[in-house]
């Protein structure tokens, strides 16, 4: 029951809540905040539906990836912070050679690609990444008639 609801709720709210921080990652560094001292709500509202915006395409362009990712993590028990971290590295580096085609954006770009594989990894790292693969390493239940058996001598 525990892993039908982690597949359920855990994993899919992990990958919702990276797809969040992938997209603050992307356009943070390019966001112009002189609009705020005016005092219109309307430049809130606008960089709220662009975050959405943006983490429905890193949604949109990281579900298949991610669901094979998802996928081995689970069936092997690979649950390391390092490899998770490497694996958005590489996701970020990838995505950048891919969607530009052999002409590379500027290095701003490049870096905030890589900026937003790392913190897309390391998010789902921190709310499902942890507990990969421990749903197969369960403990069998006792049944109650069941002898306890004591560890043999040495």
């Amino acid at each position: 029951m525990i892993a039908f609801l982690r597949f359920l709720f855990v994993i899919p709210f992990g990958f919702v809540a990276a797809c969040g921080a992938a997209s603050f990652a992307l356009l943070w560094p390019f966001v112009d905040l002189s609009g705020a001292k005016d005092g219109d709500p309307f430049f809130w509202l606008q960089i709220g539906l662009g975050f959405a915006a943006q983490a429905a395409q890193v949604g949109s362009t990281a579900l298949v990836p991610w669901g094979a990712f998802v996928l081995a993590t689970e069936l092997l028990g690979w649950r390391s912070l390092i490899f998770h971290a490497l694996a958005g590295l590489a996701a970020g580096f990838l995505t950048t050679r891919f969607a530009y085609a052999g002409a590379l954006p500027h290095a701003s770009v490049q870096t905030a690609m890589a900026v937003a594989g790392l913190a897309f990894a390391l998010v789902y790292w921190i709310i499902a990444g942890r507990g990969a693969g421990r749903w197969r390493t369960a403990t069998p239940a006792r049944r109650p008639n069941e002898p306890i058996t004591a560890p043999p001598a040495s």
